[in-house]
């Protein structure tokens, strides 16, 4: 399977518009995804979607005795349909979430589909899963990735690359609202009547801003603000929303403990605090180093060193890390700025990379990753 022939099947993909929540649109998509998979005999559930989002599907191939392997993807995209034009450009292949990450989720239906065409008897179990939502934190599937994840002895996490390289840590990350209740009066003739929700707000962003370490890389950042009514009156309400993100779940941790002991410079003004740690983080573990070196050595049969890389983002992989399962991500097609108008693959590599997925698929279907190698 050359990289034009598996270009042309991707962008069949592409060209469904997926954006989370769009049922009707991701609906379409799993039809085709399944319809794909039918012909590769394997055993196929469709997992209705809840809460407003599409549905998910998972594919489950019988093997032998080993341990077995989870590959997931998800299918939802971020940005707004029409706002990423389908184009070539050399070998510059643009779309909306053509890297993140339908190209990865295609290269992996795509090295199951080699598997069955050689006839190579998979040596343990493999299961793919196509998810709905993990662009807002996989809320309606996070929970099948980890049972799924926990059924086998290593899971491989297609995301997009900027190169030749695969994800070993991937930063956690907690989502929070805190919401400011004052007092509302004329800002006029009653302005001391008043008790400022937008003022406490203030004064506490600076107290989150302290929360900040980047020598232990934990951020805090509050990235919405909003409040008030009027601007002749003292505002009664106001809210910020929050992105933290840690190397360590126990800082992690540490920053939810901070943020629900705030206290009030004003004891007539309540603050309350909603939210949670939406992903834990994806640790660097030994048995994960052993998958990054399998993956150097098949790169390397394949012409292409392979690089390690971390990133601040978060994936479904922190999940099946989570779950106590080793786990290697950044496995998907190769291209750049995601979540962009500007969004593509480099559609050369892009048959290197279904034959490294596929080959890290007959490894850890078979075998168990020790850590021995790290």
């Amino acid at each position: 399977m050359n990289s034009e022939d598996i270009l042309k099947g991707l962008m069949a993909w592409v060209e469904i518009d997926t954006p989370t929540g769009d049922v009707a649109g991701i609906g379409r998509q799993i039809d085709l995804i399944q319809s794909q998979l039918e012909p590769l005999g394997c055993t196929i559930e469709r997992v209705l979607g809840r809460d407003g989002m599409g549905d998910h599907l998972v594919a489950r191939f019988a093997g032998g005795d080993g341990p077995g392997v989870l590959v997931t993807s998800h299918i939802d995209t971020v940005c707004a349909p029409g706002s990423v034009d389908i184009r070539r450009d050399g070998d510059r292949q643009y779309g909306p979430g053509i890297a993140d990450m339908k190209g990865g989720g295609y290269l992996a239906l795509c090295a199951m589909r080699d598997i069955v065409a050689s006839g190579t008897a998979l040596p343990g179990p493999v299961t793919l899963i196509y998810n709905s939502d993990e662009e807002i934190g996989s809320p309606t599937s996070h929970e099948l990735i980890q049972a799924e994840a926990c059924k086998m002895g290593a899971a491989l996490i297609p995301e997009p690359a900027r190169g030749d390289e695969a994800i070993t840590f991937r930063k956690g990350r907690a989502k929070y609202t805190l919401e400011f209740h004052g007092r509302e009066s004329h800002a006029g003739s009653a302005f001391a009547d008043g008790r400022s929700a937008i003022l406490q707000m203030a004064r506490t962003i600076g107290v989150l801003e302290g929360m900040t370490d980047l020598q232990t890389e934990t951020t805090v950042n509050v990235g919405r603000v909003r409040g008030g009514t009027e601007p002749n009156v003292v505002a009664g309400h106001a809210a910020c929303d929050i992105d933290v993100r840690f190397a360590d779940d126990a800082l992690g941790f540490a920053v939810e403990e901070a943020l629900k002991v705030l206290k009030s410079d004003d004891p007539e003004v309540q603050i309350t605090l909603s939210g949670e740690i939406e992903k834990p983080s994806l640790a660097r573990t030994p048995e994960t180093l052993a998958m990054l070196a399998r993956a150097g050595e098949i790169n390397a049969g394949l012409g292409a060193p392979m690089i390690e890389t971390r990133s601040g983002g978060g994936s479904d992989g922190n999940f099946t890390c989570a779950a106590g399962v080793p786990t290697l991500d950044g496995l998907g097609a190769i291209g750049n700025n995601w979540h962009s108008p500007q969004e593509h693959i480099l559609v050369e590599p892009l048959a290197r990379r279904m034959a490294l997925l596929r080959d890290l698929i007959l490894t850890y279907a078979g075998t168990r990753p020790t850590g021995d190698n790290s």
